[in-house]
């Protein structure tokens, strides 16, 4: 048995290429994998997949389909990305990340009468990429190298308000040459406890940091935000001339009640300026619920998007809640799903569009949407798909919505899609 693999040690976003050679032709390959993250041992991942050896004795793996296994698709990363729980060790996954190690994946390959076992290396940076915690008049952390370019990537997060989190994306994107700050915007000290009213303002301290230090020296500011952050990046890029550049994450073009007014009946923006509340859309919860309990009598999966939907179909003050992003300086890049079901990102993305074509905009817009995808993280092959994807709640399926491999894709093509639009300068 001869194995080929390429990218047997890359970053955690790029795919490899494994072919078996030197098999019994017409005989069966059986490729077992595992995995555990590497701030988080332990908790066990695994994926199989049986291949029909070919008549010249070989096994390509991105051309080949398994007859049997977690997946079906010729595809190398199948083993990767359909990788399930398979040993729980009780703890969360979500908690102490770190990138400082990398992904170590272990690769069985077994034949009736041989087998070999091989390791996968993923790494979340490059060796030289430093990380630098930030305690000024703002909290953060950047991420750069000696040679880094003059580019600098400002990241926010979604509504789960982890920091942590956003180390996982920002570690493969600096690695390609940026500078990246990751800073909180709800949740810390010095700023609002909950995702409400969060200060428009406070970013401007910011803005002027990066253009004041040593490292960035950011003469224009690029954006990069993931959900409800993809929300506040357009948002902020409305307000905002000297942002230039704007990849949105599944975002919204609305600006909407705060997070936690819909369990407290807080009639508030989830942002302000000024000292007042952005104007928003009002979210009922009341049609989430209704919704679930639908969905549970009839054997379905649930989300928030039908309440999204329905929210927004109900409101009268749409108009005056939509985000103005055809005021921005900025090129923009969206990326979504059309199967999001944490909210209508797709509908969002598509009515951006069709908005800043009606007001001419002079800069470049692009929209990335992937027909299989829902809600994923924006870096691929990481935390496995099957752990986000589904999960129980209240007798029933929460789902965030597509399918493993739709998602698969989704994360794979528009994460490398993101570093171009961040490398190359649009026409304007």
């Amino acid at each position: 048995m001869k194995i080929t693999i390429e990218q047997q040690e890359a970053f955690v976003d790029e795919r490899v290429c494994i072919k078996v050679s030197g098999l019994a032709p017409n005989s069966r390959l059986r490729a077992d994998m595992k995995m555990e993250l590497p701030w988080c041992s332990g908790e066990e991942f695994s994926s199989y997949a049986v291949f029909e050896v070919n008549d010249t004795g070989e096994v390509d793996f991105d051309q080949a389909e398994p007859v049997e296994g977690t997946y079906r698709a010729a595809d190398s990363m199948g083993l990767i990305y359909s990788l399930r729980k398979s040993k729980p060790a009780g703890k969360n996954i979500a908690e102490n990340i770190s990138i400082e190690n990398p992904i170590l994946m272990n690769l069985l390959l077994e034949t009736s009468s041989e087998q070999k076992e091989i390791q996968l290396v993923r790494n979340f940076k490059a060796k030289n990429l430093m990380i630098k915690p930030i305690i000024d008049s703002f909290t953060g952390r950047l991420f750069y190298q000696e040679n880094s370019c003059d580019k600098t990537i400002l990241m926010l997060g979604g509504s789960d308000g982890q920091m942590e989190g956003l180390a996982l994306i920002a570690g493969p994107l600096a690695s390609r040459g940026f500078n990246v700050l990751i800073v909180p915007y709800f949740g810390a000290e010095g700023l609002p406890e909950k995702l409400e009213e969060v200060h428009l303002e406070y970013f401007e301290k910011i803005f002027r940091w990066l253009a004041g230090n040593e490292i960035t020296k950011a003469k224009e500011i690029y954006l990069h935000g993931i959900s409800k952050g993809g929300e506040l990046a357009l948002l902020l890029a409305s307000y905002y001339p000297q942002i230039k550049k704007v990849a949105a994450v599944e975002p919204h073009a609305y600006c909407f009640q705060a997070l936690d007014g819909l369990m407290s009946g807080k009639d508030v923006s989830s942002w302000s300026c000024q000292g007042k509340s952005i104007p928003f859309i009002k979210v009922d919860n009341n049609i989430f619920f209704e919704d679930q309990k639908k969905a549970i009598r009839e054997g379905m999966p649930f989300g928030f998007a039908s309440t999204y939907i329905k929210s927004i179909e109900r409101a009268g003050n749409k108009e005056e809640a939509r985000i103005k992003i055809e005021n921005s300086e900025a090129d923009i890049l969206l990326i979504c799903g059309e199967n999001d079901n944490i909210w209508n990102s797709y509908d969002a993305c598509t009515d951006i569009v069709q908005v800043l074509k009606r007001h001419n905009y002079k800069h470049s817009v692009r929209l990335l949407s992937y027909e299989s995808m829902g809600h994923p993280m924006p870096v691929p092959f990481v935390i496995p798909i099957s752990f986000t994807l589904e999960m129980p709640m209240n007798g029933g399926i929460f789902t965030s919505g597509g399918t493993v491999e739709g998602n698969a894709k989704g994360q794979y093509d528009s994460f490398q899609e993101t570093i171009k639009f961040f490398k190359n300068r649009y026409e304007r």
